[in-house]
């Protein structure tokens, strides 16, 4: 095992992304491999920029305290990679005898992943490349479910329950709630909320509503009036991205562009708000969600944090077997309360760049809410509890840089 390590995150963070960085580094130490372990600061920047850190130095304590503590502590940046950039990635992994390579990331990281790879084997440079899987949106191909997602589902199924027993609280003025969630193409994350639901005679009417279907105003406006006049309150859960009969966005203001070209979304559960007023005068208010949904710990599911760490030990056994150019994936090989998970490798060329949506046979139109088969899935994954470092009644929290 010759040569160095290094570690990068990027894309957005989650609660969980550290516990992947972490398992990589304890794996390492648990081995024979004698070389450094480095961390790319800023991400994407450091790697442009040779602005490593060394992680083997990390002490017991402080890779404990990484596991509890949200959000990319080695830093992170949405950027654009040139031919130029990867070039110049390839001779700065070379000058420091990289050879053992890990990018922590979603969508556009694996393809990020896929092209060093492909410019290290064309110049011949020896290197092994491993994408480690993160998103909150659920949405990457070759794998069950992506870390980072059961967190975020479970501290927005638990807001919408919260929700729920608020507007309850009140035994007069029925109330319209709107809570707009991430999911610029896919709608895993609204879909989460309907583990939120009650019974059919529950005093809270519960709606949802994701980008792969079509967003009909009439209906929802019909369904939250009858509501209203049944003495029913109303929760709306709405993806970011939700679209129109002819595909266009429901709402879209000039927020700009991320480093990517992406067009910023945002805003869609206040105009619903401003309509909902102005068409049934019923009592409304939105919440936007925000970064909160990917950034909470103390509501992180316990699978999801282990399934991270182990994502990162596996990666590191499957780097020095030989592979590269892959993503580590895992299978779900049992369901509900046998659930288990195998975990494998799927070749970044067959899944970088591409997304996966909820199918639509998960989504029931009529109702406005999703299937059985639906919660089914995402119910094994938001389970178990953490018990966080804390201190003056606060999270105590690791950073790198």
């Amino acid at each position: 095992m010759k040569g160095n390590c290094l570690i990068v995150q990027s894309g957005g963070p989650t609660a969980v992304i550290n516990n992947s960085m972490v398992g990589i580094i304890d794996e390492i130490l648990h081995s024979a491999f004698t070389g450094k372990i480095l961390g790319a600061a800023g991400g994407i920047h450091g790697l442009l920029k040779e602005s490593f850190l060394r992680l083997d130095n990390l002490s017991d304590t402080d890779r404990y305290r990484l596991r509890w503590t949200p959000g990319a502590a080695l830093g992170t940046l949405r950027y654009k990679l040139t031919s130029v950039d990867y070039k110049l990635i390839i001779k700065t992994l070379q000058k420091n005898d990289i050879r053992y390579f890990f990018y922590i990331g979603g969508n556009g990281s694996m393809n990020v992943a896929k092209g060093i790879n492909e410019f290290a084997k064309a110049v011949g440079y020896e290197l092994f490349v491993i994408g480690i899987p993160k998103s909150i949106d659920n949405d990457l191909l070759g794998i069950d479910h992506s870390p980072g997602y059961g967190s975020a589902a479970k501290f927005l199924a638990t807001s919408v329950l919260d929700v729920k027993m608020d507007m309850a609280s009140y035994t007069e003025n029925n109330r319209v709630t709107i809570i707009e969630t991430m999911g610029r193409h896919t709608g895993w994350l609204a879909g989460a909320c309907s583990l939120a639901e009650g019974p059919a005679d529950d005093d809270t009417q519960l709606l949802i509503y994701i980008p792969e279907i079509a967003f009909g105003l009439e209906d929802c406006l019909s369904k939250v009036v009858r509501a209203y006049n049944e003495n029913r309150n109303t929760v709306l859960v709405v993806s970011e991205g939700i679209r129109r009969q002819n595909g266009e966005l429901v709402y879209e203001k000039n927020l700009g562009y991320d480093a990517l070209g992406r067009s910023r979304l945002g805003g869609v559960s206040l105009h619903l708000e401003e309509i909902v007023k102005e068409q049934t005068g019923i009592d409304t208010r939105s919440i936007d969600s925000s970064i909160w949904q990917r950034s909470s710990i103390m509501l992180a599911s316990k699978t999801d944090v282990n399934e991270a760490y182990e994502i990162g030990r596996v990666a590191w056994q499957y780097a020095i077997d030989g592979y590269t150019g892959v993503m580590i994936s895992m299978k779900r090989i049992a369901h509900n309360d046998d659930y288990q998970i195998s975990y494998g490798t799927v070749l970044l060329e067959e899944m970088a760049g591409q997304e996966r949506y909820v199918p639509k046979e998960w989504y029931n139109v009529k109702e406005n809410t999703m299937t059985t088969e639906f919660k089914e899935y995402v119910c094994p994954i938001i389970q178990g509890e953490l018990l966080i470092p804390m201190e003056n009644g606060l999270p105590v929290y690791k950073r790198v840089i």
